[in-house]
């Protein structure tokens, strides 16, 4: 081997010992570094998700009483939202914003499915829903015989809407699924009470879009016995509408704290004025619970 040879090879065994020694010391500091360093903190897989961008997120508009507004993966769903001054202890929209809802135009057009728990006039008022349906040609409309039934009588146009209206048979502690306009519901019977309120078929809704549950009860009357039949608790509520005597009263919490076990709770059925009491009132049970008090306010989930 000449000289020049030799010098090449020692060079490249120099240059190789080189690269070894500076890959075992980085190598050493970073295994040094992971072995001190603090532990991540456990984050929920929930905070883990990437923002959702504005196409992708659930948005709720309260319109008064029980009645809100459900957008999300291109759907809309009004729950309760067609009904007129039924008293003064009951939230109702003022006259412009009302025939504004029923004559279907924005922000409350493209409505793809209308709902409705049970007949009284803080939930449905048959000319409300006659309109709506009359200036919204493509909206379906379900719900229980008698609120359809009220319709039919109370509406002068029913005849040219009732193809797009359902009737959901109903029967106490039963449930049906359906797909309506695209849109997963099960229907619950969940009943009005005892008393004067025995008859009334209070249909509670299970409502899937978005990714997401949402749960509507009417005015069910918070009993264990009844809901016991549903199993909402396994279902995964992830938001859930809920009366606020549901959340002011023991009987009514326990049953929100055992038998529904909702993500994120929204009390309403709020009487005029009395949303500061509410909250205040519920806030060292459920402090993370909104409460809907405002007329057209919004959220985004």
């Amino acid at each position: 081997m000449n000289e020049s040879m030799l010098i090449i090879r020692m060079n490249r065994l120099l240059l190789f010992i080189i690269t070894i020694g500076a890959w075992s010391v980085s190598t050493g500091c970073a295994l040094a570094s992971f072995g001190t360093a603090e532990p991540a903190p456990f984050i929920p897989s929930e905070a883990r998700r990437e923002p959702l961008s504005p196409a992708d997120q659930l948005e709720v508009r309260y319109i008064a009483n029980e009645g809100v507004l459900i957008t999300a993966g291109g759907k809309r769903v009004l729950i309760d939202g067609l009904h007129r001054r039924y008293g003064p202890e009951y939230a109702y929209l003022p006259v412009p914003e009302r025939e504004k809802i029923e004559s279907a135009r924005p922000p409350f057009d493209a409505i793809d499915l209308v709902l409705v728990s049970h007949r009284h006039g803080d939930h449905f008022h048959p000319e409300s829903v006659g309109l709506y349906l009359k200036n919204s040609p493509k909206t379906l409309f379900a719900s229980s015989q008698q609120v359809v039934d009220e319709a039919a009588a109370g509406f002068a146009g029913y005849e040219a809407i009732k193809g797009r209206v359902t009737p959901i048979p109903f029967t106490l502690q039963d449930r049906r699924s359906m797909n309506l306009a695209g849109i997963d519901v099960e229907f619950l019977g969940l009943g009005h009470g005892s008393g004067r309120h025995s008859t009334i078929q209070n249909l509670g809704h299970v409502i899937s879009l978005g990714g997401k549950k949402l749960l509507h009860v009417g005015d069910a009357e918070f009993t264990a016995d009844i809901f016991d039949a549903f199993d909402l608790e396994q279902k995964g509520i992830d938001i859930a509408f809920l009366p606020a005597w549901f959340l002011t009263n023991k009987m009514g919490r326990d049953l929100v704290e055992q038998h529904i076990k909702p993500k994120h709770i929204i009390a309403v059925h709020v009487g005029p004025n009395e949303a500061d009491e509410v909250r205040k009132q519920i806030k060292p049970y459920f402090p993370d619970a909104d409460v809907f008090g405002t007329m057209l306010e919004k959220r985004q989930y």
